[in-house]
């Protein structure tokens, strides 16, 4: 038999000497079971190199992982190569079979990324990758497989809540830190956090205690049927055991408007002032079990307001007052006092003035009130005392609707000593009648300066318009149309100076000008001919030109050294006058020095 087996090895040997050596050294630790020429064929298939088969054959495990798509075997990491590519063996038993650079190691193809804490606080693969983090018992023997973790928290982790929970920490939990919980939903749970409760400290309701040597939070199972499992009951349970009958889960000790509980049930009505104000105020004289108003079958304002008229008026405050406001500040704020039945009925802006304002020190004080003046500043400081029987009062312009729109009316103006027309008329009043802070109506004065700038001081002379009175030139109507006689001025206006307007001549970079003018036409327009007519440094215009235009019809062609006769009369100017000045080429040339025929005709 051992005759047989040996002619069977050397066969086998010398089949694969084609692609490895004989006795190639000693098998790993790891494999040193099968040392040993009966043992080559577990691993080697004669006349193959080592199948994925063969491996996989013996580790079960890993081979159950890549049948299940699962892990980093059954990667695109893996996928492809043979396990001898990256598992090597007969190099010695100290021979590490498993080398990973776990400096460039992809984990994400394992089936688990790390992301979070499992990158900033895992120094080394050990840290998770240990026996006692491996349930399976057959894998948890070999300590330094990298087999046997599952992707769940409770793998590596501890279950601080000792199974209470559900095992998806995930729900709950972030991979950055365990707290707090981020991502956990308390609205999702049986008790929705409303008001308060989204402010309350967690351990508040989850108590934190001792269970299986452990430190244990109860997260489940926290009773909240009602709200004195977790809150003290201050009434006592005289009122039950449905704390939102009257409050709310934003502040137990101020009540909403939009309570449920029904006041109205107790013989007090609240409104007004009343909903708003805190349960206390009223019910926390003794006790604070709100007891001591069961028993009251009559409740006065008095019993919690003190009563400024001092019994004066009376005890039904109810006859004057509401419970909106016990001062009336507002119009909207309508109370139950009737002021037509006094002597002064309230009209116009009266009725939204504060009683304060008048009645400073009780209201059943008689006040003076046969004039404006009783409650109100002359505002015109006295400027009509002088005109008492043409003004007696106030109400002659003005009314209680408002102090402004006066009822002094345009017409009223115009039996003044000042007639208000053309622009003026669409002025307010304090345009002119009010000076600073004080209205002025009487002594004012009435020239135009009084009001308006004068421009042409200085400049203007005071005979075109005495006592400085513009109507000379301007009117009412448009400060701009102008109608001065030019004919008072020693330039009399003819033709189109009659349309030219007066800046164009009185206006010299933006300056007026209208003494000391020259009458020259060079002083306002510009010689188009460039001197060619000028004589002892003028040049006279009017002999060629007239103000209606200028074409140069007074122009007599027989002042100069050729008579136009004949055909030549008919002639255009142009025609001879045909070429232009040297030193401007813009400018016709007009002093013809050779005028025989010859110098124009062939």
């Amino acid at each position: 038999m051992q005759r047989i087996l040996g002619i069977l090895c050397f066969a086998f040997w010398g089949i694969i000497s084609a692609y490895a050596q004989l006795s190639p050294g000693k098998l790993s630790q790891a494999h040193s079971k099968l040392e040993g020429l009966a043992n080559c064929t577990q691993c080697h298939t004669i006349g193959n190199q080592i199948t994925n088969q063969k491996c996989l054959a013996c580790h079960k495990p890993l081979a159950n992982q890549i049948r299940a798509n699962k892990g980093l075997h059954a990667s695109a990491y893996a996928k492809g190569k043979t396990c001898i590519s990256c598992h090597s063996e007969h190099h010695g038993e100290n021979f590490d079979m498993i080398r990973i650079d776990k400096k460039t190691f992809n984990h994400a193809f394992t089936g688990f990324a790390l992301k979070g804490a499992h990158v900033s606080k895992i120094k080394q693969c050990t840290d998770c990758h240990q026996a006692d983090n491996i349930a399976n018992p057959a894998l948890k023997s070999k300590a330094k497989r990298y087999v046997g973790l599952t992707s769940s928290c409770v793998t590596c982790h501890t279950d601080v809540h000792q199974k209470t929970l559900s095992s998806d920490c995930a729900s709950c939990h972030d991979v950055n830190s365990f707290k707090p919980a981020s991502l956990f939903n308390h609205d999702k749970t049986k008790f929705e956090l409303n008001g308060a409760h989204k402010k309350t400290n967690c351990n508040e309701c989850h108590k934190t205690s001792i269970k299986n040597g452990q430190k244990f939070t109860q997260f489940a199972d926290v009773p909240s049927s009602n709200c004195t499992s977790c809150h003290k009951d201050p009434h006592q349970n005289q009122f039950g055991q449905n704390c939102k009958s009257c409050h709310n889960e934003e502040s137990f000790k101020t009540l909403s408007p939009n309570r449920s509980f029904n006041h109205s049930v107790t013989g007090f009505n609240l409104e007004g002032k009343h909903r708003e104000i805190s349960c206390k105020k009223c019910h926390d004289h003794h006790e604070t079990t709100f007891s001591e108003f069961k028993k009251v079958k009559d409740i006065s304002c008095i019993t919690c307001h003190k009563d400024v008229h001092e019994g004066k008026l009376g005890k039904d405050c109810k006859s004057c007052h509401n419970q909106i406001s016990f001062l009336l500040k507002d119009k909207k704020q309508v109370g139950k006092f009737d002021h037509d039945k006094t002597d002064y009925p309230l009209q116009g802006k009266h009725k939204t003035v504060d009683c304060r304002a008048c009645h400073k020190k009780d209201f059943t004080d008689p006040l003076p009130h046969a004039t404006c003046q009783n409650c109100h500043q002359d505002k015109h400081n006295g400027d009509f005392a002088k005109k008492s029987k043409q003004y007696p009062d106030c109400a002659t312009c003005h009314t209680v609707a408002g102090f402004s729109p006066s009822m002094f009316t345009l017409e009223n103006h115009k039996n003044s000593r000042f007639q208000i027309d053309g622009a003026h008329e669409a002025q307010p009043c304090f345009a002119c009648h009010k000076k600073g802070k004080d209205w002025i109506f009487s002594n004012m004065d009435l020239n135009c300066k009084s009001c308006h700038q004068d421009i042409h001081q200085g400049i203007l002379a005071s005979k075109f318009y005495p006592d400085q009175t513009c109507t000379t030139c301007h009117n009412t109507q448009n400060w701009k149309s102008i109608r001065f006689d030019h004919n008072q001025t020693k330039y009399p206006l003819q033709a189109k100076h009659r349309l030219a307007a007066c800046g164009s001549c009185h206006m010299k970079d933006k300056v007026q000008q209208f003494s000391g003018l020259s009458s020259q036409c060079a002083s306002c327009h510009a010689d188009a001919h460039g001197k060619q007519f000028e004589q002892s440094g003028q040049t006279d215009c009017a002999r060629c030109h007239q103000p209606d235009g200028w074409n140069g019809k007074n122009f007599n062609h027989s002042t100069t050294s050729f008579t136009l006769d004949g055909e030549h009369k008919m002639v255009t100017c142009t025609k001879c006058h045909n070429r232009t000045l040297a030193s401007n080429p813009t400018i016709r040339y007009y002093k013809i020095e050779r005028f025989e025929c010859i110098d124009c005709h062939l």
